[in-house]
């Protein structure tokens, strides 16, 4: 501020000035402070109460998107598994042994009693 450089009067008077409001202003502040204070306060808890539900509605939309995933994950994992088992079937000539079964000799026989697995 270049009002107060090198000017030692203006520099007096404006703490003069300071030093008697200063005893007026103080009261005024104190009385008006606390309602002030106060409404800060409230407004603070309601902005921090509202940015908490924001949060969990995000966490909420978060979980919904992740499940969805999951579902269509496992669902393509069954389809790929029917998928396989159909070809296998298929190869097999239908009799439900897959198709590496059949080329080493598996059959559908019943076992005999006492015959080992």
């Amino acid at each position: 501020m270049s009002i107060f450089k090198n000017n030692l009067i203006v520099g007096i008077a404006s703490g003069l000035v300071a030093v008697v409001i200063a005893p007026v202003l103080i009261p005024a502040l104190k009385k008006s402070g606390r309602p002030l204070a106060k409404s800060l306060v409230k407004g603070g808890v309601m902005l921090y109460d509202k940015g908490r539900q924001a949060v969990a509605d995000a966490g909420e939309v978060i979980e919904d998107v992740i499940a969805e995933v999951q579902a269509e994950t496992y669902e393509k994992q069954m389809m790929a598994a029917a998928s396989v088992h159909q070809v296998a079937t298929q190869e097999s000539g239908g009799n439900g042994l897959d198709a590496g079964a059949e080329r080493r000799g598996a059959t559908l026989a019943p076992r005999e009693e006492g015959e080992a697995l």
